[in-house]
């Protein structure tokens, strides 16, 4: 039996290529015959470049933290395709701040922008930003100003690209440091939300990056100033696009500024890895994530495999599964690694070990 092995990430507990090899191990010790591929994938966020790698190189480079700190960061670069992979979450991702230091007012996405800009020194004909995980609410202001914007206030002094500043944006500069037309800009994301507005950036998003309340509301009137000074200026309206909410509204300004495409991330990776093939080439499909309930179908990761899977059978492992699963006829199966008397905190410092068994598991089912 061929078996493909295809999760995204468990967060804040095991990589995507972890979670495979752990329930690989377990089929394989009650399941020796299985003929097994790892494919582990990714949603746009944090550990995207990881399971695209494959061959490619990594470029490292300084760049500028949420914070404004410089650190060493990377991209992937494909040289015979002149093209380089960007993953937000490693230079602009809420793992790079400290709890007590979370506050998207004051977070930028300088670093994206500069990630890029080393990538268009090396004349990236492509440039794919994955989106997620971050830790910025900034409209993109701060990757745009690594790239020759400059934001002015009604006095027409230069505004830093932070999210607080963006009630302040009267107007912009362009001083081209690149010429931008001769690369083409894709942003992947797995979210569709827009810009502002009950479910934009900041209203669905910026709670879990440390704004409170009144500064939610207050990030949502920035972004609402920055559509009007887009609108005025470059004739465009974030609002009408799909998934410009993501990432703080980097993905909105990736295409207000680069001119970026936005398409779905899991799409996109899907291709990268050629997911199709592997999925031809497989007798069952096992893939997972950590949590698994009723945002796993508004277009993640898991929902986008059994749409391009529905001749397969499919097994289904998360941390926790809390979604009613009948109407998905391909699932022949789902687990959970986290009981009901163990603790959250357990199941996470334990994931390995416990995919490890649910692995034995499966390889005793199909078996």
């Amino acid at each position: 039996m061929r078996i493909l092995i295809a999760p995204d990430s468990f967060k804040d507990s095991l990589s995507a290529a972890k979670v495979a090899e752990s329930l690989a191990r377990g089929i394989k010790s009650t399941f020796p015959e299985a003929e097994i591929t790892l494919l582990p994938l990714a949603d746009g966020g944090e550990g995207t470049l990881e399971a695209i790698k494959g061959d490619l190189e990594y470029v490292k480079c300084m760049a500028s933290d949420p914070l404004f700190r410089k650190i060493e960061s990377k991209y992937l670069w494909d040289e015979k395709t002149k093209t380089a992979f960007v993953e937000m979450a490693q230079i602009s991702g809420l793992e790079l701040v400290t709890e007590n230091e979370r506050n998207p007012l004051k977070t930028t996405t300088l670093g994206t922008g500069e990630l890029i800009a080393n990538a268009l020194k090396r004349k990236a004909k492509k440039v794919i930003l994955f989106v997620g995980g971050s830790a910025t609410n900034d409209g993109g202001i701060g990757m745009a100003a690594a790239l020759g914007y400059i934001f002015l206030d009604k006095k027409g002094n230069t505004l830093n690209p932070t999210g607080e500043n963006l009630n302040f944006i009267h107007d912009f500069d362009y001083q081209p440091t690149f010429d931008l037309s001769k690369t083409e800009f894709i942003v992947a994301t797995d979210v569709t939300n827009p810009f502002y507005g009950e479910n934009g950036a900041a209203h669905i998003y910026a709670k879990q990056k440390g704004a409170n309340p009144e500064q939610i509301d207050f990030l949502d009137k920035g972004l609402q100033n920055l559509n009007r000074v887009l609108k005025k200026n470059k004739n465009i309206d974030l609002q009408t696009v799909a998934g410009s909410g993501a990432a703080g509204g980097l993905a909105g300004g990736a295409y207000a500024f680069l001119g970026a495409k936005v398409v779905s991330a899991a799409e996109e990776i899907f291709k990268i890895c050629d997911l199709e093939t592997k999925i031809e080439q497989s007798d069952i499909i096992v893939s997972g994530e950590g949590r698994i309930d009723s945002q796993t179908w508004n277009g993640k990761l898991i929902s986008k495999l059994l749409e391009n899977a529905k001749q397969k059978s499919v097994i289904l492992v998360g941390g926790s599964v809390e979604t009613d699963l009948s109407k998905q006829l391909n699932i022949i199966k789902a687990y959970q690694i986290k009981t009901p008397e163990m603790t959250l905190d357990y199941a996470k410092a334990n994931a390995a070990e416990l995919l490890f068994e649910t692995g034995k598991e499966i390889g005793n089912l199909l078996n």
